[in-house]
């Protein structure tokens, strides 16, 4: 009795190149997305600790309030607020920016990780196919081995 086996192909999926590129994207876009983050942070931070500076000396104006105003403290104080004031405006619409351009970079996240999604699946269904059409070749195989099993015991031996 001869037996061949037929062996099918290792599966491939034709795609794999174009779903590491879309992998490598979405993670560039988590990086980029990061950083914009991380960008609104910083400002968020800088905001804070303009605010905390602000806090800080206003509590040592008020000490030197009492007793004899001197017009020049008076007017060096005055610069400094108006300069913090300026700072934290310039500061404030610099994090409305800041916070534009994460919110775009989270879409450009998301819009990735859906095109990855997309082939991910895609290979999976392909996976499943692949299986289902092994398993049909082996039934075969085995089906074609027992009829050949069958055949010989009924055959007059010579």
């Amino acid at each position: 009795m001869v037996c061949h086996k037929i062996i099918m192909k290792k599966f491939k999926f034709r795609l794999e190149r174009i779903l590491q590129i879309k992998k490598h994207l979405e993670g560039e876009k988590q990086k980029s997305h990061g950083l914009a983050g991380q960008r609104v942070v910083d400002q968020e931070r800088y905001l804070s600790d303009l605010d905390l500076n602000r806090r800080t000396v206003k509590e040592e104006q008020r000490d030197h309030l009492m007793g004899k105003l001197e017009p020049n403290f008076l007017v060096n104080y005055s610069r400094f607020y108006l300069k913090l004031r300026k700072q934290e405006l310039t500061g404030r619409e610099i994090l409305k920016v800041y916070i534009t351009e994460r919110e775009k970079r989270r879409q450009e996240l998301v819009k990735a990780t859906k095109q990855k999604k997309i082939y991910e699946k895609l290979k999976e269904r392909r996976i499943e196919q692949y299986n289902r059409e092994l398993e049909l070749h082996i039934q075969k195989e085995q089906d074609e081995m027992a009829t050949k099993m069958f055949v010989h015991k009924k055959s007059p031996h010579l």
